[in-house]
């Protein structure tokens, strides 16, 4: 709507809430009034950028415009571009009057009637036209002010150190790390054990004992005759076979003898004795003697294994089975056949069988050792070779602070202790940190940047937390960022780090 104060000579133009810079250009080419006052809505765009009322004011020539609005930006603004701005009419009124006049019933009445309707014209005066022609070529020339330039502005955020944090992390059945595959497989190991327990095994001399007849008659040696040496405390011999002892002859003067296999009848190297000691018989019709020594008499030591000894043994039998579990762990990596992006961890060993007592316990091994059979399962995980560094990486994730953004070039990950087997899988426990920046709001930036000159850049990112790295405008010569927030593109990037963490 549009209204004229004929004792004021001024226009009064209600603009829209929707009101651009082309709309009040042309309502401002409509009216001849040396005064126009502008009444802009909260959030109308023609006050959304100075520019707009910059041109605005210089379409006007040597008119007074004055702006109306109720939103305290608009205001600032206008005041900007050295446009009057008020709150509302009445605050323009206000500020109009002699400070020192009465404000009688009378003049307020004259106030309440100083506005009337403006009264259309008929027909478009040549000059008209030529105005309306040249408000046409300025909107077009401050639409492409508008819609031509555009800018991109990379900017780089602020840093902090994310962490140090330390997680247990576990790659099998129900843990952290999700792809690790379960083997297994069935191992066997010789457990050696020595038999601590022993007995004594006596060996009985022998040797061969020479009987004289001293009769002339034959007598028969039987098995078991006795013969022993002479010492104060005999040795005593059996003889082992039985044979006749052949009659002396006094014509001719004939001894008969017979040579008979003897034996101690205590074992043990006592019965070892020298030749010629074994001369005392039983019988007084014949002689005896040992033409040689006798031998072979001997106490020995024969190891038995005791139960002790296989329990011993057994109590041992983790270490050989947990080696058959490595070799069987080495062929796992080994496979050609396997993901080589993969490796697998071994091993955890559960007994499950070994030999029964009954197969040694009291056996007399010759060595004094034995061997017991050990059989168990192995279980070996193969993981991927990222792990645990991107479970460990995902976890420092979750500590991301709310409108942070994570660096992940920046992640480094220490193995504090493991990797070790067990059951439920290979676990370690690591320490990781990384670098987090800020995270640009682009929209918000921009809106911030509108209609600002280049060198005002590095302070707005700066006040976000950002260090401005470039700003390119198109076309180059343009002194001014677009007007629009869509010619602006904003590209974040990270951090330039120049090392881990």
């Amino acid at each position: 709507m549009t209204v004229e104060t004929a004792a004021a000579r001024r226009t009064v133009i209600d603009l829209g809430p929707d009101a651009t810079i082309l709309d009040a250009a042309g309502r401002l080419a409509a009216v001849e009034s040396p005064d126009v006052i502008l009444v802009v809505p909260s959030g109308a765009p023609l006050t959304r950028n100075a520019v707009f009322l910059e041109a605005l004011r210089r379409r006007a020539g040597d008119r007074r415009i004055v702006i109306v609005s109720s939103e305290a930006r608009a205001r600032s603004l206008a005041s900007s571009v050295h446009l009057k701005a008020f709150a509302s009419v009445s605050a323009l009124d206000r500020h109009e009057l002699d400070a020192t006049e009465h404000l009688s019933d009378a003049r307020r009445a004259v106030m309440k009637t100083m506005v009337r309707p403006a009264v259309p014209r008929r027909g478009i005066s040549p000059l008209r036209g030529l105005a309306v022609f040249m408000t046409l070529v300025m909107a077009a020339g401050i639409l492409l002010a508008i819609v031509a330039p555009s800018a991109t502005i990379r900017v780089a955020a602020a840093t902090s150190t994310l962490g140090p944090y330390e997680y247990d992390l576990r790659a099998g059945p129900q843990g952290e790390i999700k792809d690790a595959t379960t083997l297994t497989d069935t191992v066997t190991a010789q457990v050696k054990g020595v038999a601590t327990g022993s007995r004594t095994e006596d060996t009985k001399a022998t040797g061969i004992e020479e009987f004289r007849n001293l009769t002339t008659n034959d007598i028969r040696i039987p098995v078991g005759t006795l013969v022993q040496t002479t010492d104060s405390s005999p040795i005593r011999f059996l003889t082992t076979e039985e044979k006749i002892l052949p009659r002396s002859s006094i014509l001719p003067p004939t001894i008969g003898t017979a040579r008979v296999n003897i034996q101690a009848i205590d074992g043990g190297p006592k019965g070892n004795v020298g030749s010629d000691k074994i001369r005392q018989a039983a019988s007084g019709e014949y002689q005896v003697s040992n033409p040689a020594p006798t031998t072979g008499g001997d106490t020995k030591k024969i190891a038995v294994v005791q139960r002790v000894d296989y329990d011993t043994a057994s109590a041992q039998a983790d270490g050989p089975l947990r080696e058959a579990g490595l070799a069987r762990t080495a062929k796992w990596n080994g496979d050609v056949s396997a993901d080589k992006e993969t490796r697998v961890y071994g091993v955890w060993i559960k007994q499950t069988g070994i030999s029964p007592p009954g197969d040694v316990v009291n056996t007399e091994p010759k060595d004094g050792t034995f061997t017991i059979t050990a059989t168990g399962t192995a279980t070996a995980y193969r993981v991927s070779n990222s792990q645990p560094q991107a479970a460990a990486t995902a976890s420092l994730r979750g500590e991301l602070a709310t409108g942070m953004t994570f660096d992940n070039d920046s992640v480094a990950v220490n193995i504090v202790l493991g990797p070790t087997v067990g059951e439920t899988g290979v676990k370690w426990r690591v320490s990781a940190k990384a670098q987090q920046y800020s995270g640009v709001d682009a929209a918000q930036m921009k809106a911030a940047l509108t209609g600002r000159s280049p060198d005002e850049v590095e302070t707005v990112a700066a006040a976000r937390g950002f260090k401005k790295l470039s700003v390119e405008t198109w076309p180059s010569w343009w002194p001014l960022l677009p007007v629009l927030d869509s010619r602006i593109t904003i590209k974040p990037e990270a951090p330039v780090t120049t090392g881990a963490p």
